[in-house]
């Protein structure tokens, strides 16, 4: 019997969920298995709106909720490993960009 889409929508705030508490956690294995489950969950959710379900708005709203959280805690983590590996780099060590070249094909490179 296939899952009702209050029970794919609940399994989706769960996901999310798990995936807030792997960032937390800040383990990347968990991190990354906790974001594969979200996105089957997400894609569950969504094949069952497109056959017709009607979506359960709080469940889905409580998901863009948790799922917003975790955006923003993810960028925070980001911010601090760049501040981290700024750290690390050698007194004097400056990002610089390289200059794009151009060959004799006009190419860059």
């Amino acid at each position: 019997m296939a899952a009702s889409i209050d029970d794919l929508a609940s399994a989706l705030v769960d996901a999310i969920r798990a995936e807030l508490a792997a960032l937390d956690s800040e383990d990347p294995d968990a991190i990354q298995n906790a974001t594969a489950i979200k996105a089957a969950a997400l894609a569950a959710v969504q094949a069952a709106v497109a056959k017709g379900a009607a979506p359960p708005r709080p469940l889905l709203e409580q998901a863009r909720d948790l799922n917003s959280e975790a955006i923003l805690r993810s960028r925070a983590k980001l911010i601090s490993v760049e501040r981290r590996l700024v750290a690390l780099r050698p007194p004097g060590a400056a990002l610089r960009a390289e200059a794009i070249t151009y060959g004799r094909d006009g190419r860059w490179a």
